[in-house]
């Protein structure tokens, strides 16, 4: 009877009229069905006893009238009790009741006056009884209906205090001072019972309000809610089937009424659980079962407990959407969310168990898989081609392998497999040569061809007692060789590797303290200018003075340095320490000092450079920085923001190594150097390389062309010299003219002559024979 759309569901007016009128109607159905016998017996009698004393028709007429009224009270409540009725029917219906009451009373009140002028003392009593009876029963009718009580009460007990006077006159008070004192009191009823009627009927609006608010909340809570009561009997039989259960399973209520309830679910270990919970009668609690709803497996969570008549009652629900995201959480542990591959934490675990089976642990072999500039496909095709390639790199590997084998994904472009062989190495390299030749394979990606390659490190467990953590390391060492012979290569671990590696550890301890230790220092290394033969600067060259490994030259520890980060601060201290060191030299000379990519990544390299220059009172132009096209291929906002602020400062800068790179004219064009450097692959075997000195030659002149300058470096030769100088080429350095020595060596001018007079230095040969040619040249001109 409430709205539907609210939690809480007021009775309005009318439903509160419909509600009352209702109470009152049963009320009067059910006491004119308790009152309709001894209402008729009364009438009886007073018909059959007083038929000879009173007018016959008076009293045929008054009892027809009488049955008549009682068949219309019958008529009249026939459907009180159903709800079914609207409210203009319950208006209509109670005001005829009420109608038919007030008639009916009337004709009492009427009946008894008339029959006291007839009675004789044997008809006393019975009139007495009948009245009193009459008095009380319609009372008791007519208690739902307040003013109908009232006026019947008084009115009958008029009536009676007038039928009494005519029969016993005034000594007849006694009997109208009771009659006076029931009346009273059950006026008095009758208002409680008016007042218990109201209360009543609050306690109805309350509980039809609560009523709705429970029942919106179930139908609220049935729509959205996966949860379904289910019982079972002492035979495990499910029972009181209901239709949202039923529905919930896809089957029919008829259907599962008194059907095993085991039955329901898949063969599985919970299930198992479940029928021995049943079996025993035993409370149980979320407990995760499958079943088969219309071809879909479902999981259901159960609980339940025992009931005191032998049957189990519980709860299903549905968390079917639960458990997929528990397993996918359970798989994204596992295995890698990109290729389906195990991923690094199941490959651990797998690596472990197996190096922990005793024996079997000598067989276990690990290839640690990269592939060759995977970035650069990623950078240019984009993350979408370089996913697609990866899952089919792994594809392409679990095909290779058993079932008992582990292909994994450690991150990146990074894979790994592990197998038990019993070969021997040969077996080994052949095996990793089939993932090589794999990857090789073109990879076809929405109509375009890919081809990559990759580098394999092999390692193998050689004894029973290897860790994972370590034949990890073996496998990551081997992997690195097999990187630094190049592109689609591979490589097995030996002790050869490990001793690289504990060197290089030692290295990278030593040098994080070799500042600190006072341990470096610079060499210089003189650039001549070949028409003069002057010289026309020095390349400042860092040397590490070891204390165990003596002088040690940049390629021994500077990759260390680079790819620990310690090139930085080592850098900073190259700067200060040359612009330092070549303050007071005299000649008006420029000094060189090579950047390395990562100082080129540094924030404050320009500060410090501004730092240095300005402290030891260097001219800026004479300050030249040698980058090479690594520094350039980062294509880093830094290192372009750095080269820019390198010359607002003034300093000059130079580009190393000139010629080996593959893009070295787009290099030119986006950044005006001031000066190329030839590298020495150019130089060495010029003299009789035709190919070598097409090269120079148009480096030289493309040089010219965009107003940088020339040096070609790694001069050994006289005739290298002699040729370069032929070429264009305006600047030279190497062994031939000087090695590269300690800054003592250049304070002074005789130093100088001193340093370059060395037993390989032929400088001085080749100025005397530079003058000669001078001479000659101006005396043709004259």
């Amino acid at each position: 009877m409430g709205e539907p759309n609210g939690l809480k569901s007021p009775i309005d007016a009318n439903e509160l009229e419909k509600l009352k009128l209702f109470w009152r109607m049963r009320t009067f159905k059910s006491g004119v069905t308790i009152t309709l016998p001894p209402t008729f017996a009364a009438v009886s009698i007073l018909l059959y006893v007083f038929l000879d004393d009173a007018s016959p028709s008076v009293l045929f007429g008054w009892a027809f009238f009488q049955c008549a009224l009682l068949a219309a009270f019958i008529w009249l409540v026939r459907g009180v009790g159903t709800e079914d009725f609207d409210l203009v029917r319950a208006r209509r219906d109670w005001w005829r009741i009420s109608l038919l009451q007030l008639v009916s009373s009337l004709a009492w009140m009427a009946m008894f006056p008339y029959l006291a002028l007839v009675v004789r003392n044997t008809e006393l009593a019975v009139l007495t009884a009948v009245a009193t009876a009459i008095f009380f029963a319609v009372a008791l009718v007519t208690r739902a209906a307040p003013r109908l009580a009232v006026f019947h009460i008084v009115g009958m007990s008029v009536s009676l205090l007038s039928a009494m006077y005519l029969i016993a006159g005034f000594e007849g008070w006694p009997t109208a001072l009771l009659t006076v004192i029931f009346a009273s009191s059950l006026l008095l009823l009758t208002f409680e019972e008016e007042r218990a009627f109201a209360r009543s009927i609050a306690g109805e609006m309350k509980r039809e309000e609560a009523e709705s608010t429970v029942r919106l909340l179930l139908n609220d809570y049935e729509e959205q809610s996966s949860d379904w009561l289910w019982t079972v009997d002492a035979e495990g039989k499910l029972r009181d089937v209901s239709a949202r259960f039923a529905a919930a399973t896809g089957s029919e209520v008829d259907v599962l009424e008194n059907s095993v309830f085991i039955d329901l679910f898949m063969p599985s270990e919970e299930r198992d659980s479940l029928a021995r919970h049943v079996a025993d009668r035993s409370r149980f609690r979320d407990l995760v079962v499958k079943l088969r709803v219309d071809g879909e497996t479902r999981c259901w969570k159960l609980s339940a407990r025992p009931r005191y008549d032998g049957w189990m009652s519980g709860v299903a629900r549905d968390v079917t959407s639960d458990q997929l995201v528990e397993e996918r959480v359970a798989f994204m542990a596992h295995y890698d969310n990109l290729t389906g591959l195990a991923n690094r934490y199941l490959f651990n675990d797998r690596l472990r168990n197996a190096l922990s089976t005793g024996d079997r642990a000598r067989n276990v072999v690990l290839f640690y898989l990269d592939l060759d500039d995977f970035k650069a496909i990623n950078d240019t095709r984009g993350h979408l081609v370089g996913d697609r390639l990866l899952r089919e790199v792994g594809t392409r590997l679990e095909q290779e392998v058993r079932g008992q084998d582990l292909v994994a994904r450690l991150g990146g472009d990074e894979f790994a497999v592990l197998l038990e062989a019993r070969g021997g190495a040969g077996m080994l390299i052949e095996r990793a040569h089939r993932f090589l030749a794999v990857i090789r394979e073109p990879f076809e990606i929405d109509g375009h061809f890919y081809r990559i390659s990759g580098s394999i490190g092999i390692a193998k467990c050689t004894d029973g007692n290897c860790e994972a953590q370590e034949l990890m390391r073996c496998a990551d060492l081997a992997l690195f060789a097999a990187k630094e012979k190049g592109r689609d290569t591979l490589a097995l671990y030996d002790q050869a590797l490990d001793r690289a590696a504990r060197e290089r550890r030692d290295i990278e301890a030593d040098l994080r303290e070799v500042i600190a230790r006072g341990q470096l220092g610079l060499h210089y290394q003189p650039v001549i200018n070949l028409d003069t033969g002057k010289i026309a600067g020095y390349e400042a060259l860092l040397r590490w003075y070891h204390p165990q490994r003596g002088i040690m030259t940049p390629s021994e520890f500077l990759y260390v340095a680079e790819e620990t980060g310690m090139i930085v601060p080592i850098g900073e201290w190259v700067i200060r320490q040359a612009l330092a060191e070549t303050a007071d030299w005299d000649g008006s000379f420029r000094i060189a000092i090579n950047l390395s990519p990562t100082q080129m990544r540094s924030p404050h390299l320009a500060e410090v450079v501004a730092q240095a220059i300005h402290a030891h009172g260097t001219d800026p132009e004479r300050v030249e920085f040698e980058i090479t096209e690594h520094v350039l291929l980062q294509e880093n906002g830094v290192c372009t923001g750095n080269l820019e602020k390198l010359r607002e400062l003034g300093t000059k800068i130079a580009l190393d190594d000139f010629g080996i790179g593959y893009s070295s004219l787009s290099y030119l064009r986006r950044f005006p150097f001031d000066r190329i450097k030839i590298d020495r692959a150019f130089v060495d075997g010029i003299d009789s390389s035709a190919d070598n000195q097409a090269i120079v030659a148009s480096i030289t002149r493309l040089a010219e062309a965009l107003g940088m300058a020339t040096t070609a470096e790694g001069i050994e030769t006289r005739a290298q010299l002699d040729l370069l100088r032929k070429l264009g080429c305006e600047e030279a350095q190497g062994y031939l003219i000087c090695e590269p020595v300690p800054g003592e060596h250049f304070e002074t001018p005789d130093a100088v002559t001193a340093a370059m007079r060395g037993e390989d230095s032929c400088l001085l040969d080749y100025r005397k024979s530079r003058e000669a040619v001078l001479k000659r040249r101006a005396k043709r001109a004259s």
